[in-house]
C-alpha cells in the first residue's frame, strides 16, 4: 500500500488457521443468536413486548462477536490514519488497508478500479462520482424504481433524462430500455449517456438483471453505473464480469453487523477525469507551499479528506466477511424461501393490498403493502398500522415512501396531476419567515394527508416460525385494526398516531447520562420490569384486547377529524378516520369520500423454487373493488400462465421523459407532442387499469392489421412476379430462339427479312443477354415460390423475408445487365425483345422495392413482437443455464 512520499506500511501475512470454516447454513442460528436488540424488550401501551425488526433494508443491526472485536482489537490501538510512524497509526492504516481489500474481494474490483470510503452511504457515493466523472454534455438513463439518492443527483446536472417503464414481474422493461436508448441517442447524438439503474428496488425487493441490462446499455456506447444500497448484502456482485460495470456504490449500514459504516463507490479509474478533491483539505495533498498546492494522484487517497471513519470502515469489512462466510448463493436461497412463505402467507390476508408484483422470482424478502376498511372502501392510514403493529407485538416496520417517490406514486395509481394536488395541500406557504420563526421540519397541518404504505424487510437469518408469526401479525391487524383505531390519537401536522394512554415517547435520553467524580452515572425514569409477552402468546393477548376494545367503544369520545381538513382538499383524503369507525359501530350512517386513487394490479405469478412451480393467488391488489382480474388476464391475447408475463406489453413505447429542470430542453423534439402525458405512463384521469385494457386491446389490433398489410403486400408482389415472368418468357422467345436456331420465326418482330442484318453477326451477344434473361427469369421463379412460401407462413418468422428482397435483386441485376448489353449492340432492328426487356426491367426493380418494404415492414413488426417477448427469452436463458 503506497502512502505519502512513498512510505510503505508491512505486508502481514494472515496467519493459517487449522480450523475449518464454517458451513454457511451452521452461521444463521449464530447471527440470530448475537444479533445485539434480539432480545429487546419494548414498552407498549398494551404491555412489554418483545422486539421484533423488520427494518433491515433501511439499516441492518449490530452482531455482538463483532463489537467485541472492535472493542478488543481495533480500538486499544486505534490512531490516526494520516501518519505511519507510530504503532497506533500503523495498526490503524494496515486495518483500513486490509478492509479496502475485502470490499475489492467482495466486487471483484481489480487495479483498474478505485475503491473510496464515503461519508454517509449512497447520497455522498453518487455525488462524490459525479464529481470525479466531471459530465459535460449528460443525458442521464434511470429506472423507474430509483431511490431518490440515485435520482435527484443525476436531474441536477443533465440536460435530460428518461425512465425507463417496469414490466409486469416487477422488472425493468427491457424493451422500453432498448427504445428509450435508441431515442435518446438520436435526440442528443453529441451528449454521453449514462445509465444509472438501481440493482434492488427498496420498495418491493425485486432485482433486475445487472449483466443483461449492463450489456444491452454498452450497446449504445453508455455509461453505466449501479445503486446497489438495497442488494449489496444479499447478491453477489462483480464490477469485472462478462460485462464490466463502470461504477457501482452502496451503503454498509444496511449490512447485517454494519451498523454505523460508511459508504462505498467502486469506480472505473479511466473514468476519472477530476485532478482536484470534491472536500480540499487534510490528507487530499502531495505538498503544499506558501503560494501553491500539488493533490493527490490516486483517488483512493485524493477523496477520502479529513480524519475517515476507521473503526466504521473494519466494522464494515467484517461485515463483509460474514456476508461472504455465509455464502451469496445460500442468502439468495434463503430470500427466496422466506419470500415464498411469506407471499403465501399473505394470500389468507384479505384486507391486505401487496403493491408490486408478487413474485418469488429475482427478489428479496422485501414487501410494501396497505391495509383496506372493506366497509368504506378507503385505506386505513400507514402510520396508524404501523403504529399498531408496534404497539400490539413489537413488530418495527416502516411507514412512508421510502424516499422513492416517484415508484411509490407509480405503485400506488398516483399520476402526476394528483400529486401535483398532494404537493399543493402539503407545501408550506411561500411567505412563511423560517429566518425568525423557530420551526422545526418542513410541513403543513394536511401532513397526514401525503400517502405512504407500510414496508417490512424479513432478515434471511430468520427462523420459519419467525416468519409465520409475522404473517399472524399482519392478518390480525388487518382483520381488527378498526376495532383499535378509535383509542389513537391523530397529529395531523405530523401524521403520528399514538395511543390516548402514550401520548408521550418515554425514550431513553442523553439527558440521562451525567458525568461526576465517580464516573458516568446513567440516571433513568422508573421502568416496568415486568415479563414481556411472549410472541407466541401475542395473538390471543391481542384477540381479548380487541375484544375489551369493543366494549368500551360506547364510552369513549372521539375527536371528529373531518374538520380538520378544509374542503378543497378533503377529496385528496384517502384512509378512514376514527370518527367513521365509531360512528358506524354505533350504527350511525356515514358518508365516505371516493378514493382518490387505486394501486397497481399485477397479475398473478408462478414462483419457482427448487424446480417445483407454486402457483400464487392473484394479487390482493385485485380485489379493491371486488373483482378479480384473473380470469381476464388469462384469456387476453399474448399473457403467458408458464412465466407470468406478457408477450405483448408495448407496440408504440413512449418517451417516459422527465424534464430536470424548467432551464433545460426537453428531451426530445417530439416530447411536446405528448400532450397531458404523465410520468409513469398514465396519461388520463380515466381508471389506470381500464386504460391499460384499452391499450392493449389497440395495440394488439394493431399489430393484426400490420400482418394483414404484409400479407396483402406480398400478394401484390407475387402478381408483380407473375407479371414479370410472362414478359420474360416473351422477351426469351423473341431474343433466344431465332439466335439459338439460327431463323426467325415468322410471326416474329421482324416483318421484313430484308431490312435486317444476318443475324448470325450478333449471335455471340445474342446468346450472352439470352443467358442474364434466363438467370432473371430464374431467381424471380425461386422469388415467387418464396414470396409463396412466407405468405402460407403469415411472415411469423424473421428470416422468410429477407431472401425475398435478395432474390429479386439479383434478378433485377441480371436484367440490367441484359438491358446494358442489348444498348450498347443495338444494331439490329429488334426493338420488341428490347423494349419488352426494358419493361421487365421496370417489373423486376418495383418487385426489388416492394420486397424492401416487405422485409422492413415485417422487421418492425418483429422489432415490436422481439420486445414483447424478449423477458421470456432472458428468463429461459436463466433457467437453462441453471439446469
Amino acid at each position: 500500500m503506497q502512502r505519502l512520499f512513498g512510505e510503505r506500511v508491512p505486508q502481514i501475512q494472515a496467519l493459517a488457521s487449522s480450523a475449518s470454516p464454517p458451513a454457511s447454513a451452521e452461521l444463521l442460528p449464530w447471527i440470530r443468536k448475537n444479533e445485539i436488540g434480539g432480545d429487546a424488550v419494548i414498552e407498549t401501551p398494551f404491555g412489554r413486548r418483545q422486539a421484533i425488526y423488520c427494518d433491515y433494508t433501511a439499516s441492518g443491526r449490530a452482531i455482538r462477536p463483532i463489537e467485541d472485536y472492535i472493542g478488543d482489537n481495533v480500538l486499544p490501538l486505534y490512531g490516526n490514519t494520516h501518519s505511519t510512524v507510530t504503532v497506533t497509526s500503523e495498526q490503524t492504516t494496515l486495518l483500513v488497508h486490509n478492509a479496502r481489500q475485502e470490499i475489492r474481494s467482495m466486487t471483484g474490483a481489480g487495479d483498474g478500479d478505485s475503491v473510496i470510503f464515503i461519508g454517509t452511504g449512497t447520497t455522498a457515493a453518487v455525488e462524490l462520482l459525479i464529481h470525479l466523472l466531471q459530465p459535460e454534455k449528460l443525458v442521464v438513463i434511470n429506472f423507474i424504481h430509483e431511490h431518490h439518492s440515485n435520482l435527484l443527483p443525476w436531474r441536477s446536472i443533465a440536460k435530460a433524462c428518461y425512465s425507463v417503464k417496469e414490466a409486469v414481474d416487477g422488472t425493468a422493461n427491457i424493451g422500453d430500455l432498448v427504445h428509450v436508448l435508441e431515442k435518446s441517442r438520436k435526440a442528443y447524438p453529441d451528449c454521453q449517456i449514462l445509465a444509472a439503474f438501481s440493482a434492488c428496488s427498496n420498495i418491493t425487493g425485486i432485482c433486475q438483471d445487472v449483466q443483461k441490462i449492463t450489456a444491452i446499455a454498452k450497446r449504445y456506447k453508455a455509461i453505466v453505473v449501479w445503486d446497489y444500497a438495497s442488494a449489496a448484502p444479499y447478491v453477489d456482485i462483480n464490477v469485472n464480469g462478462t460485462q464490466p460495470l463502470d461504477a457501482v456504490f452502496f451503503s454498509g449500514h444496511k449490512f447485517v453487523g454494519g451498523v454505523s459504516t460508511p459508504g462505498v463507490l467502486v469506480v472505473k479509474k479511466s473514468l476519472i477525469r477530476a485532478t482536484k478533491p470534491k472536500r480540499i483539505g487534510g490528507g487530499t495533498v502531495f505538498f503544499v507551499t506558501p503560494t501553491g498546492e500539488w493533490y493527490l494522484k490516486d483517488a483512493e487517497y485524493r477523496e477520502e479528506g479529513g480524519t475517515p471513519d476507521s473503526v466504521g470502515i473494519i466494522r464494515l469489512a467484517l461485515a463483509v466477511k460474514l456476508k461472504r462466510a455465509i455464502g451469496e448463493q445460500t442468502i439468495i436461497a434463503r430470500e427466496a424461501h422466506k419470500s415464498q412463505r411469506f407471499l403465501e402467507g399473505l394470500q389468507k390476508c384479505d384486507n391486505v393490498v401487496l403493491l408490486g408484483a408478487p413474485t418469488v422470482r429475482n427478489r428479496l424478502a422485501v414487501f410494501s403493502f396497505l391495509v383496506k376498511d372493506p366497509i368504506s372502501g378507503l385505506f386505513f392510514h400507514h402510520n396508524y398500522i404501523t403504529a399498531l403493529l408496534n404497539d400490539l407485538f413489537g413488530v418495527q416496520s416502516r411507514a412512508g415512501c421510502m424516499c422513492a417517490g416517484p415508484y411509490a406514486e407509480f405503485l400506488l395509481g398516483i399520476d402526476e396531476q394528483l400529486a401535483a394536488q398532494y404537493l399543493a395541500s402539503l407545501r408550506e406557504a411561500e411567505a412563511l419567515d423560517r429566518t425568525h420563526l423557530r420551526r422545526v421540519g418542513e410541513h403543513s397541518c394536511k401532513e397526514v394527508l401525503r400517502p405512504g404504505f407500510t414496508r417490512m424487510s424479513i432478515p434471511y437469518f430468520w427462523s420459519d416460525e419467525q416468519v409465520d408469526h409475522l404473517v399472524d401479525c399482519i392478518r390480525f391487524v388487518s382483520e381488527r385494526a378498526a376495532d383499535f383505531i378509535h383509542l389513537y390519537q391523530l397529529n395531523c401536522e405530523s401524521a403520528k398516531w399514538h395511543h390516548d394512554k402514550q401520548r408521550t415517547f418515554h425514550a431513553r435520553k442523553l439527558d440521562y447520562v451525567s458525568f461526576t467524580k465517580h464516573g458516568m452515572v446513567v440516571e433513568e425514569e422508573k421502568r416496568d420490569t415486568s415479563d414481556p409477552v411472549l410472541p407466541e402468546k401475542s395473538i390471543e393477548e391481542a384477540k381479548q384486547l380487541a375484544d375489551e376494545s369493543l366494549e368500551a367503544l360506547k364510552k369513549t369520545v372521539v375527536p371528529d377529524g373531518r374538520f380538520a381538513i378544509d374542503e378543497r382538499h378533503a377529496h385528496l383524503r384517502w384512509f378512514v378516520l376514527p370518527i367513521e369507525v365509531t360512528e358506524r359501530a354505533m350504527g350511525k350512517s356515514v358518508d365516505y369520500p371516493n378514493l382518490p386513487f387505486v394501486p397497481r394490479k399485477y397479475p398473478k405469478i408462478v414462483a419457482e423454487m427448487n424446480g417445483v412451480g407454486t402457483e400464487l393467488q392473484t394479487s390482493s391488489n385485485e380485489q379493491i373493488n371486488g373483482d378479480s382480474i384473473a380470469a381476464k388476464r388469462d384469456t387476453e391475447p399474448g399473457f403467458r400462465e408458464d412465466t407470468g408475463d406478457w408477450e405483448i406489453i408495448d407496440k408504440h413505447f413512449e418517451d417516459n421523459c422527465v424534464p430536470c429542470s424548467s432551464d433545460v430542453a426537453q428531451c426530445s423534439p417530439d416530447s411536446a407532442e405528448r400532450g397531458n402525458e404523465r410520468w409513469g405512463g398514465l396519461g388520463t384521469d380515466e381508471n389506470p387499469e381500464e386504460a391499460k385494457d384499452s391499450d392493449d386491446h389497440k395495440r394488439v389490433t394493431e399489430l393484426i392489421h400490420g400482418l394483414d398489410m404484409i400479407k396483402k403486400m406480398c400478394i401484390f408482389s407475387a402478381c408483380g412476379q407473375i407479371v414479370f415472368g410472362v414478359v420474360m418468357v416473351g422477351c426469351l422467345i423473341l431474343t433466344a430462339v431465332p439466335t439459338f436456331n439460327g431463323k426467325m420465326l415468322k410471326w416474329g418482330c421482324i416483318k421484313d427479312i430484308k431490312n435486317c442484318e444476318d443475324s448470325t453477326d450478333h449471335e455471340g451477344y445474342l446468346k450472352t443477354v439470352a443467358i442474364f434473361m434466363c438467370l432473371a427469369l430464374l431467381f424471380e421463379i425461386i422469388a415467387l415460390a418464396w414470396n409463396v412460401f412466407t405468405f402460407f407462413a403469415c411472415c411469423c418468422k424473421k428470416y422468410l423475408t429477407r431472401p425475398l428482397v435478395i432474390l429479386s435483386l439479383i434478378a433485377t441485376i441480371m436484367l440490367l445487365i441484359a438491358v446494358i448489353i442489348y444498348g450498347v449492340n443495338n444494331k439490329d432492328s429488334i426493338k420488341k425483345p428490347f423494349w419488352l426487356s426494358i419493361c421487365a426491367l421496370v417489373l423486376a426493380a418495383v418487385d426489388t422495392v416492394i420486397a424492401a418494404l416487405v422485409c422492413l415492414g415485417k422487421r418492425r413488426l418483429y422489432k415490436d413482437s422481439r420486445v414483447y417477448k424478449i423477458n421470456d427469452v432472458y428468463r429461459s436463458d436463466s433457467i437453462r443455464q441453471k439446469k
